[in-house]
């Protein structure tokens, strides 16, 4: 991190590739905080599926109030809780959001230069967070979950995914795994629903 994230930030302004963009945003965020920070929710969706449009990008990490106010020093603008915005320098603006200071589940990295490399939440955990967001039942997160599961199918341990489910408290549990059986139903993969989904 020597010279602060200006570099990442220079590479996003650069980048026309939104999703790509959306990465060198969070390789900036990790190097003005110095430590480790995971890539989340509908973004980290977005470079799994190639498909899929985020409102934001979630960063899972600590981020203190002094990190904090070194990204805003960096250029961020504050709006308040846990939520910055980042204005490219073409005008168009991306916020992003802190929810958590854990990473729930496991991560992968991926390399965006020889010496930038950024932690994403991996497919097999993507697939449980969508999950269990899809048991709200709304219509809307259950589709996300669909497209996420036909977007990755051939490449994600299923038995992996089966059993960071099964470690989860039995409610949660229980209609998770009925959401996933139903899902992977919908996307067309019954045999992996039976193999893995059904109780």
């Amino acid at each position: 991190m020597s010279d602060g994230g200006r570099a990442e930030l220079a590479a996003a302004n650069r980048e026309s590739d939104p999703t790509i963009r959306r990465l060198w945003l969070v390789a900036a965020v990790q190097a003005i905080v110095a430590r480790p920070v995971f890539l989340v929710g509908g973004a980290a969706v977005d470079l799994h599926t190639g498909s899929y449009r985020p409102t934001d990008i979630d960063i899972v990490g600590v981020v203190s109030a002094e990190d904090g106010a070194a990204l805003v020093e960096a250029g961020f603008i504050d709006l308040g809780g846990r939520h910055l915005q980042w204005i490219y320098s073409d005008g168009t603006a991306e916020l992003v959001e802190f929810p958590e200071t854990a990473l729930d589940g496991d991560f992968e990295q991926v390399r965006l230069s020889n010496d930038v490399v950024i932690n994403v939440i991996s497919a097999e955990s993507l697939i449980v967070d969508r999950i269990h967001q899809a048991t709200d039942g709304t219509r809307t997160t259950f589709e996300e979950a669909v497209r996420l599961v036909v977007a990755v199918v051939d490449r994600v341990d299923w038995a992996a995914v089966s059993a960071d489910i099964e470690s989860r408290p039995e409610a949660a549990y229980l209609h998770s795994m009925d959401t996933t059986h139903q899902v992977l139903v919908a996307a067309g993969y019954e045999s992996l629903a039976a193999t893995y989904f059904s109780r």
